[in-house]
C-alpha cells in the first residue's frame, strides 16, 4: 500500500554556468571509484586527504549536489547532514576537499555519497535505454525508467536500482524535504519521463 501513494524520481545534476564541475579524479581514487558508483562499500580502499579540483570548463559556485562527469554522487556538508538525519539507509560518506581554478580551497567538507546496495525494482517492460555489453542485465544509458510498485522497498526514500546502479532514486517525501531546505544543484526526473541519463 505504501508504494502506491508515493512518487519516485531520478536525481541528476541541475546544470548551470555558475556551478562548478569536477571532471577528473586523482589516480589512486580513479581505479576504485567504480565501487562508489555502484553502491559497493569502499572502506579502506578510499585514500585519505583526497583533493579534487574544479574544471576550467565549469563555474565557481559549489551547489549542494555537486556536478561531475565521473559518475559519482557528490554532496556538500549541508546535504550530508540532511541525508544522515532523514534517509535511514546505509550511506558511506567519503570525504574530499574541493579546490578552485586557482588551486585555492573552495569547500572543505564535501563527500562522495555512496548509497550502499541496490534494489531489483525496475519495470523492465517499460524501462528503455542502451543495454550494457560488459554487465548483462544492466544499462549503459537510460532514456526512460519505470518502477514496479510491488518491488519498490516500502521504507526506502533514497536508493539505487540494480539495472542502472549509478543513479540515485528519491521518494517524493524526501524530495519535499530537500526543496524545503533549499538544497541546490538537483534536477528531478519522474518515472516514465523521457530522459537521457548516462
Amino acid at each position: 500500500m505504501t508504494t502506491a501513494t508515493h512518487q519516485y524520481f531520478i536525481i541528476t545534476e541541475d546544470e548551470s554556468e555558475e556551478s562548478c564541475l569536477i571532471d577528473e579524479l586523482p589516480r589512486p581514487l580513479n581505479k576504485q571509484s567504480w565501487m562508489a558508483s555502484k553502491g559497493v562499500r569502499m572502506g579502506n580502499e578510499y585514500p585519505s586527504g583526497v583533493r579534487l579540483n574544479m574544471s576550467v570548463d565549469g563555474g565557481l559556485v559549489v551547489p549542494d549536489y555537486i556536478p561531475n562527469t565521473v559518475l559519482l554522487p557528490m554532496v556538500s556538508g549541508r546535504l550530508k547532514s540532511l541525508l544522515e538525519k532523514e534517509v535511514g539507509v546505509e550511506i558511506e560518506f567519503l570525504p574530499f576537499a574541493l579546490y578552485n581554478h586557482k588551486k585555492r580551497l573552495a569547500a572543505e567538507d564535501c563527500f562522495i555519497a555512496n548509497v550502499i546496495g541496490t534494489h531489483d525494482c525496475a519495470d523492465m517492460t517499460k524501462t528503455r535505454g542502451e543495454k550494457s555489453i560488459i554487465s548483462p542485465g544492466q544499462f549503459e544509458a537510460l532514456s526512460r525508467l519505470d518502477l514496479d510498485p510491488a518491488k519498490v522497498p516500502p521504507d526506502s526514500r533514497l536508493f539505487r536500482i540494480s539495472v542502472f546502479p549509478r543513479v540515485l532514486l528519491i521518494r517524493d517525501d524526501l524530495r519535499a524535504i530537500f526543496e524545503q531546505g533549499g538544497i541546490s544543484g538537483i534536477r528531478y526526473i519522474a518515472m516514465g519521463e523521457r530522459c537521457q541519463v548516462l
